[in-house]
């Protein structure tokens, strides 16, 4: 087995499910973390991965794919499967949210997926100068104490003060490969996202809901919820849908 990238592992004693956790764009395994404890008090175990280039430094950023990014979650869910849980799960948050539709799309060993604010689209003008902004600028500037202040965030998380604009574009060829995929998917799944999400378009859960095969799948628009769910004052909303969608989704793979 791979030796997957540095990340949280949680592990409670006689869980019986387990949970991959993904991250999202230029951020870090904390993002995730509060989920990785809400799970853990209800004694199910979590893995939140490190996405390569994540974590490290805008520069290493911007020296990896996408192709390297899957194999970091992949490469996770193969680390969770070694502890031979009885039910997998994986969360992914934002861009964590498209690799977990990408893993979702091809592993027949998933009992359930838990997609949080997904970027599968994005809705931007200045995305379609890319190709040509990339050329003149490598890196965007991130306010990050204003990130903090303006969308309400309770919680810190790790993030780049500065994006590669390189990543940006290998992160908009991964959502339109992920959408290309997304009629693959079959296992049931959880979608969530915040009404006020001023990153991704809140349109994303719905374009998830109407794009994948599942047979069992929900979506919930989280009222006054931003982006950054798991950091959040609405986490607590949100994270209430998440164990009757295990049960039901075992009940499921139980028939």
């Amino acid at each position: 087995m791979n030796q997957p990238e540095y990340g949280v592992t949680l592990r409670p004693d006689g869980a019986s499910v387990a949970f991959l956790l993904v991250h999202g764009f230029c951020a870090a395994p904390n993002e995730v973390a509060s989920l990785g404890q809400f799970l853990a008090e209800k004694g199910i175990s979590s893995y939140a991965v490190r996405i390569a280039g994540h974590e490290t430094s805008p520069e290493d950023l911007s020296k990896t794919f996408r192709q390297e990014w899957y194999k970091s979650v992949s490469d996770g869910l193969d680390e969770v499967k070694s502890w031979n849980p009885e039910h997998l799960f994986v969360a992914g948050f934002s861009m964590g949210g498209a690799l977990t539709l990408q893993l979702a799309s091809s592993k027949d060993d998933i009992d359930g997926i838990v997609l949080i604010s997904p970027a599968v689209r994005i809705f931007s003008t200045a995305a379609k100068f890319l190709p040509i902004l990339k050329l003149f600028m490598k890196f965007k500037s991130i306010d990050l104490e204003k990130i903090q202040e303006v969308h309400g965030y309770d919680l810190q998380r790790t993030k780049y003060a500065k994006e590669p604009l390189s990543a940006y574009s290998e992160f908009l060829k991964m959502t339109k490969e992920v959408r290309s995929l997304m009629h693959k998917v079959s296992v049931p799944a959880l979608i969530m996202q915040g009404t006020d999400d001023k990153t991704i378009s809140p349109k994303n859960a719905r374009i998830v809901y109407d794009s994948i095969s599942s047979e069992i799948k929900e979506i919930h628009m989280i009222e006054g919820g931003e982006h950054v769910i798991p950091c959040h004052p609405t986490r607590s909303i949100a994270y209430s849908y998440i164990p009757p969608f295990i049960e039901r989704a075992i009940a499921s793979a139980r028939e």
